[in-house]
Formats: C-alpha cells, structure tokens, sequence
C-alpha cells in the first residue's frame, strides 16, 4: 500500500513538472526594447508667465524643484509634434508632469493638470520678472 502511495505522488509530482516546463513559444513579432522611456514628477504649482509656465515640483522627497517651459514648445495642431502637451487631471489624483525621453534625450514634457484655472495649483508669475530659459530646446530637470 504505502509502495503505491509513493508511485502515486511521484507520478503527480512528475506530472506537475513536466505541465509547468515552458515551450518556447513563436511570437508574431521580434522582441524590441522601447527607445521610449519617461518619468514622472508631482506638481506643486504652476505660474504662468508670459513666456513660458514655471513650474515647481517635487525634487526627491524633500526639495521642490522649479524648471521653465517654454510656451512656444506648445502646439494646439493635432498633426504637429509639440514638445509641451496638457492633460486633464482625473478625479482623485494629485497634479503630476510626464518627461517622455527617446534614446536618453529629452522628446517631450507632458502635464496633467486641472483644467479650471481657479485650481489652487495654477498661479500667475509677475510679468516683470525676466525668464532666462524661455527660449531654451532642451528640458534638463533634476529628480
């Protein structure tokens, strides 16, 4: 009896593994990496400025950090490939911005924000003050 209780478990137990073995399996399409890659960052707050959105946001885990967008990165052409794009924020969710990055350099900047301007996170900068990178090309933002 107990010669066939453990015939019987080595089977099941022979069985199991050869089930969980993996075939390879053929794919439609040859496995690519992304050359896209992005992070996100919560926004504090957003000023806007006559020249571009200054924006503050969260530097690590204790610091803000502020960087410039330009607002000639914005395009409202749906064919042309803007560097700046918006997005409404959803329901429940904090203000954040997408820095999208294609081979390592900087491709675009995205940022999902309320649509009413009376939100508490938009601001308006003082239009004397001059902004130095409002004609920059380049997004060097510091996590």
């Amino acid at each position: 009896m107990k010669k066939m209780l453990i015939l019987s478990a080595l089977l099941c137990v022979g069985v199991l593994f050869s089930a969980a073995a993996k075939e390879e399996q053929n794919y439609k399409y040859e496995y690519k990496e992304s050359k896209l890659s992005y992070h996100n960052v919560q926004v504090y707050k957003v000023l806007d400025h006559r020249d571009a959105y200054i924006v503050m946001y969260a530097k690590g885990h204790r610091d803000v950090g502020t960087i410039s967008v330009p607002k000639k990165w914005y395009s409202n052409s749906m064919t042309a490939q803007s560097k700046l794009s918006f997005r409404a924020l959803p329901k429940g969710m904090y203000p954040y911005m997408t820095v999208f990055k294609r081979d390592g350099q900087f491709d675009r900047v995205m940022l999902t924000l309320p649509i009413s301007r009376d939100s508490p996170i938009w601001g308006v900068a003082d239009s004397t003050h001059k902004v130095e990178d409002a004609d920059k090309e380049t997004f060097d933002i510091v996590y």
